[in-house]
């Protein structure tokens, strides 16, 4: 599989970089980037976040028609762990790949590194990228950054578990392959499809993959320790788009994504009685916006590469409603949202009790557009996590914020 995995990067770089010299057009550099800030209280306690994102792009035309770029993207985020979620934040034992390169002490942090082509084929992208799980996905609406009840950058509850994005690649090297919008034209004209493929879910190397310390269970009942990881992970994804006539000019968009992850599980020592198994997720959302309402949601469930005592492993869905006047300056928007999560059986685990987690989340807010890419809006947010006594029970908080933020 080694050497699989080396020939089939390899093979892609020099896609990427063949033909280089052909270019038609001189290298453009493009640079974009957002932050927000968030400032708030929850139960009381005065507590503060700040996220930020700048990408940096270079491409040119070919002159046969093919763009070729790369693009370098670093991040600034104190409150993403160095590994992305496989569960849900809290209830999994597991995270998945990596959020990027850098210390694992630092906030700031090399997020994506990758080259691309584009043309008639479609797209091809090597490196460090999100999946194409998560670049199709849909969940429900929000009008905010980072203040979201699913897939948020900023919690300042510390409770948030909502977690629908079928990201557990995270941003490790990959390839992925995307055909051209709309190929198969016809009732199918707004589909997009897209496979990814890790070939190792880690950090520049180092051993630090989901979990970074395991667990097996030994047939007399003794805890051995031992490291486990999960490699070649597979994800294909759609995104399906169209807009309906509702009578004059007005439509009504629908836009549907799905999605599934598969990852081959890899352990040391591998027992009957082994606590881990191959990573299963499957994605699904569903957006409907006419004019200025967004009405949506999705769900995942996933089984977090446990070999888990039931069926169920987590399950995680969130829906929301947004309605916005415009984006030019003195528009305004409003937002409600709620999410929620199960972890029954992954609680299993004698050793972390805080697995047994089910949580809850309701959201509303107001934003206002006060120039071009910058906003400020105010959000109250309620989250409750349902816990055993010996994780300290059930916890709530209720969360008001401040966010202002802005894009370039």
């Amino acid at each position: 599989m080694t050497s699989l995995r080396t020939i089939l990067l390899g093979a892609s770089a020099a896609v990427l970089t063949a033909g280089a010299a052909y270019a038609a057009d001189p290298i453009k550099i493009d640079v974009s980037g957002e932050a927000s800030a968030v400032a708030g209280l929850t139960d009381g306690d005065a507590k503060g976040d700040v996220n930020a994102k700048v990408s940096f792009k270079g491409a040119t035309v070919l002159d046969n028609g093919v763009e070729i770029g790369a693009v370098l993207t670093g991040r600034l985020d104190a409150d993403q762990p160095r590994q992305l979620f496989g569960g849900g934040r809290y209830s999994g034992l597991l995270i998945g790949g990596p959020r990027g390169v850098g210390p694992d002490t630092s906030d700031a942090y090399l997020q994506g590194a990758y080259a691309y082509a584009r043309g008639s084929f479609g797209q091809i992208i090597v490196g460090r990228d999100a999946g194409v799980a998560r670049i199709l996905s849909v969940s429900s609406p929000t009008i905010f950054s980072s203040v979201n009840v699913n897939d948020w950058q900023t919690d300042l509850s510390g409770l948030n578990d909502v977690h629908t994005i079928n990201d557990f690649s995270g941003y490790s090297s990959k390839l992925t392959y995307m055909p051209p919008a709309n190929f198969l034209g016809g009732v199918l004209g707004g589909l997009q499809l897209g496979v990814s493929y890790s070939p190792v879910l880690k950090n520049c190397g180092d051993p630090l993959c989901a979990p970074q310390t395991g667990f097996v269970i030994a047939p007399d009942g003794v805890m051995l320790a031992t490291d486990s990881h999960w490699d070649d992970a597979i994800e294909a994804a759609l995104y399906y788009e169209k807009g309906i006539r509702v009578g004059g000019s007005d439509r009504l968009f629908v836009g549907v994504g799905a999605s599934f992850v598969t990852a081959d599980e890899h352990a040391v020592l591998n027992t009957p009685q082994t606590v881990y198994d191959d990573y299963e997720a499957y994605s699904v959302g569903l957006n409907l916006a006419y004019r200025g309402i967004t009405l949506g949601g999705s769900v995942k469930t996933t089984n977090a590469g446990l070999a888990s005592f039931e069926d169920d492993g987590y399950l995680a869905f969130d829906a929301g409603v947004t309605f916005r006047t415009g984006e030019e300056e003195g528009d305004v928007a409003v937002m409600l949202g709620y999410g929620q999560s199960e972890s029954n059986s992954l609680g299993f685990d004698p050793l972390d009790p805080t697995l047994f987690r089910d949580t809850r989340t309701a959201q509303a807010g107001v934003t206002y557009v006060l120039g071009r890419g910058i906003t400020v809006g105010a959000a109250a947010q309620y989250t409750e996590a349902k816990k055993p006594a010996a994780a300290g029970g059930p916890e709530e908080a209720a969360t008001v914020v401040i966010e202002s933020s802005i894009k370039f």
